[in-house]
C-alpha cells in the first residue's frame, strides 16, 4: 500500500511539475500575404497584400530545449492583383488550428525557439475588393466559390524574454488548391508577431 501511494504521489508531482513549465500565451502581428498560381506548365506567385492575424496557443514544455506549441488562429489571407482595369485584393479569413514543434536554447534573458509544423483552416470569409468597392465570394464546391479547406505547413523562429514577451516570424504554405477549378491557387503567408506569455518567471 505505501508503494501504491509513493508512486501516485510520484505522478502527482511529476505531472504538477510538468504543468507549471506550460504557458498560455498569444500572438498578434502583420500578415504578407499572396498565392502560388499554376494552370498547366505555367506558374506564377501574385503581389503581395497586407492581412493580420491573431494566435492563442499553448505552450507544452516537453523538455528544457523542447515544445509543443498548439493553437487557435484567426489569419487573414489574400493576395494583390494588378491589371489594366485596376488594382484588386483577395481578402480572406480563416479560422486556423497550428501546431508547432519548438526546439529551445535558453539564455540569460529568456529563449531561442525555432521549428514549425502543420496546420488545417477554415475560411469563414472571402472577399475581393477594387478602389471602395468589394464583392463577396461564397465557400462551397462550385466552381464560382471557393474551397473552404485549407492544409499546409510552417516554419517560425523568434525569441521569448523571461518576462514573458515574445518577438516571433513564420512562414507557411498552403498545399491544397483554394479554387475549385483547374487552375491551382495556394495561400503563401509571412509573418511579423509580437505576443505575451502568461506565467512566466
Amino acid at each position: 500500500m505505501k508503494k501504491i501511494f509513493s508512486t501516485m504521489a510520484f505522478v502527482l508531482a511529476m505531472t504538477t511539475g510538468l504543468l507549471a513549465q506550460n504557458n498560455f500565451g498569444i500572438r498578434a502581428g502583420y500578415n504578407l500575404a499572396n498565392q502560388f498560381v499554376r494552370e498547366g506548365d505555367h506558374s506564377a506567385t501574385t503581389k503581395v497584400a497586407s492581412r493580420f492575424h491573431v494566435t492563442g496557443y499553448y505552450d507544452v514544455r516537453i523538455s528544457p530545449g523542447f515544445s509543443i506549441q498548439p493553437g487557435l488562429s484567426l489569419e487573414g489571407k489574400g493576395a494583390k492583383s494588378k491589371i489594366p482595369e485596376g488594382t484588386f485584393i483577395d481578402k480572406f479569413l480563416y479560422l486556423q488550428v497550428p501546431v508547432n514543434f519548438l526546439g529551445r536554447v535558453e539564455t540569460r534573458s529568456g529563449d531561442f525557439f525555432y521549428g514549425g509544423g502543420p496546420y488545417l483552416a477554415y475560411g469563414v470569409s472571402a472577399k475581393v475588393t477594387s478602389g471602395n468597392q468589394g464583392i463577396d465570394i461564397n465557400w462551397g464546391s462550385g466552381v464560382d466559390e471557393l474551397n473552404p479547406f485549407d492544409l499546409g505547413l510552417g516554419a517560425m523562429l523568434g525569441y521569448r524574454f523571461m518576462n514573458g514577451v515574445v518577438l516571433s516570424a513564420s512562414s507557411t504554405a498552403g498545399l491544397i488548391n483554394i479554387s475549385n477549378t483547374s487552375t491551382k491557387y495556394l495561400n503563401r503567408v509571412t509573418s511579423i508577431s509580437v505576443g505575451y506569455e502568461f506565467g512566466r518567471k
